[in-house]
């Protein structure tokens, strides 16, 4: 298989597991038990959810930096999701809410040092990683939509037939269909077990770097702060990393509340999925043209311009679905660049575990964050603690003025031409 090819099966494999499982694993969780449900709360499934995730991302660094200094990082990323599917078997028989959490986030230390690896593995491989790796990284996406549609056009629905809206099929819900979600976790995990075998022997080689530093691999990612820029680019992604989180938190609860029907949701939402792939495909030819300041900054202002048209209450839904669709600009534009910009920092023998330290704040710090903000917003704009559409106004321009924040410090503080390498770190 041409190395490409092998590289982006790995993002789609990589991305497809979770895509298989997360977008539905409220509805499975919080559903009665008689139904086919787990019957958690919702503080529960916000811990499975959201707690897991950020404790895998925390613990990243330490877990990825054997990548970088001890093992071939293609074995380091096989072992991880062989590991991480086994648990994620385990997990799907369980129906107490301690053994839930356990196991998820003992998968979300296996997952998230994988996904570091990921990045760096394909872009040690890539002669120009700033026009490849947006294509490479465009997988993703196509992964988590494709996984999840083809789970529910084959596990979860019956008297199926086409439809203009994505998935592109409607049909009824199987009997017992919480129950059939919750297949979902199984069939991850058998996934996530036989994408580690793969990863473990066909992906391309790829040895550690000789160094010759007598410090931890981490100790010398976490130095990359002393770098002016990496240190810019860190601190906006502290701020824009929540407004992320509050957007997948409350947006379908807008939708609703804006007069878009249930049914839609799922379909309005996947439009930023579709669109991302496409700003994928759009990031390999400007960010060599725009440069890297450009380019974050018209991610970051996506963020803005995205919460203020949701923040203008009473626009035709029209206006709203464009606002879905910048979700694409957003994620490429803002966190794939960052992602290409610390491997262009970052000295060769830490590279995959500087990707980590990103997603320390990304995926750990930032979710975090957003659960206290979120707190904040509903006491300071909403009466009864779940917002109306008129309520909305006041937590979307939050949103808004927040990544304008953002968006100023990354044009003011950024200079990535004049430290582009972690020498001296």
């Amino acid at each position: 298989m041409p190395l490409t090819a092998r590289l982006s099966l790995m993002m789609f494999l990589q991305f497809g597991i979770y895509g298989l499982w997360l977008p539905i694993a409220g509805k499975f969780l919080t559903a009665a038990p008689e139904t086919g449900g787990l019957g958690f709360t919702e503080s529960q499934m916000g811990a499975i959810v959201g707690f897991a995730a950020s404790a895998g991302a925390l613990c990243s660094p330490f877990i990825v930096q054997f990548a970088d200094r001890r093992f071939p990082a293609q074995r380091v990323l096989g072992v991880l999701m062989m590991c991480g599917g086994i648990l994620k078997v385990c997990v799907y028989p369980q129906s107490a809410f301690g053994a839930w959490l356990l196991l998820s986030v003992a998968f979300t230390l296996m997952f998230m040092p994988a996904t570091a690896i990921c990045n760096a593995l394909a872009m040690r491989h890539l002669d120009d990683p700033e026009r490849q790796f947006p294509g490479i990284r465009a997988w993703t996406a196509v992964g988590w939509v494709l996984m999840g549609w083809t789970f529910s056009l084959l596990m979860l629905k019956t008297h199926v037939s086409p439809s203009w809206l994505p998935p592109f099929f409607t049909g009824d819900d199987v009997p017992r269909v919480m129950e059939e979600m919750r297949k979902s976790v199984l069939w991850s995990g058998v996934l996530a077990l036989g994408y580690g075998v793969w990863a473990f022997f066909f992906l391309p080689p790829t040895p550690p770097v000789a160094t010759e530093s007598q410090r931890p691999a981490v100790a010398d990612a976490f130095a990359l702060v002393k770098v002016p820029s990496i240190r810019i680019l860190l601190l906006v992604t502290l701020i824009i990393s929540p407004m992320n989180t509050l957007y997948f938190m409350q947006c379908a609860k807008y939708l609703s509340a804006a007069g878009l029907d249930s049914a839609y949701l799922l379909p309005a939402m996947a439009l930023g999925q579709i669109f991302e792939v496409l700003m994928y495909l759009l990031l390999g030819r400007v960010l060599p043209r725009l440069g890297f300041k450009k380019v974050l900054a018209l991610g970051v202002a996506g963020y803005a311009l995205r919460f203020f048209l949701f923040g203008t209450i009473g626009i035709p839904m029209g206006w709203i679905i464009v606002g879905l669709a910048v979700h694409g600009l957003c994620y490429a534009f803002f966190t794939s660049t960052c992602f290409i910009y610390m491997n262009r920092v970052a000295a060769k023998d830490v590279a995959n575990t500087a990707q980590s330290v990103f997603n320390f704040i990304w995926y750990g710090i930032g979710p975090l964050l957003a659960v206290g903000l979120n707190a904040l917003l509903a006491r300071a704009f909403s009466a009864s603690g779940t917002f109306t559409l008129a309520e909305f106004r006041g937590f979307w321009w939050s949103l808004g003025v927040l990544s304008l924040v953002g968006l100023g410090i990354l044009i003011i503080g950024l200079h990535p031409r004049r430290d582009e390498s972690a020498e001296g770190a």
